[in-house]
């Protein structure tokens, strides 16, 4: 009887806990864009060291780089406003990505500022997105290490329009 009720403690422990790591980001970074102003698109998107080699795991701890192969048929950006936001991938009986609040460090920033080159011309090319979150080492030091999060970046115009946004799936060291 008792090898019945281990049995079933097992297979209950099995069922209700999460996957370490969803979607293979044990090995791999996922992204897809999640809306473009027209005539605005990407085709690649990887993590990087500055040196341009590849970032895998990606680290929060310092600043992150991202090279983006990007197409921009639409018009010249001037002003581009960031807007970040966090998930951790959790749950007990229901597994999920949870936002971590950020209490509006993450919002409005200045793409120009910190991590894009602007204006962003027309055309087509690789470009180097630095994402600084060295500067916010007061939410990465309370990020679990060595874990998948799940990313958003986008990009605003000076009209408040997207112009473009991005979904990222990555296993991040934070320390």
């Amino acid at each position: 009887m008792a090898l019945r009720y281990a049995l079933l403690a097992s297979l209950l422990a099995l069922s209700l806990g999460c996957d370490s790591f969803p979607n293979g980001t044990d090995h791999a970074f996922h992204w897809w864009s999640c809306g473009a102003a027209d005539g605005v698109s990407v085709s690649a998107v990887r993590p990087v060291n500055p040196d341009g080699s590849p970032q895998y795991p990606v680290r929060l701890d310092q600043d992150l780089h991202i090279a983006v192969d990007l197409v921009n048929n639409n018009r010249v950006f001037s002003k581009l406003s960031l807007d970040v936001t966090v998930w951790t991938w959790s749950g007990f009986f229901k597994c999920g990505w949870k936002q971590i609040p950020t209490f509006g460090l993450l919002e409005d920033l200045d793409a120009c500022d910190m991590s894009l080159t602007c204006p962003l011309k027309t055309g087509s090319g690789p470009i180097t997105v630095k994402l600084p979150f060295s500067k916010y080492g007061i939410i990465i030091r309370l990020l679990k290490n060595n874990a998948p999060y799940q990313l958003k970046y986008e990009l605003s115009d000076e009209n408040g329009n997207v112009a473009y946004c991005l979904m990222a799936q990555t296993r991040a060291l934070t320390k």
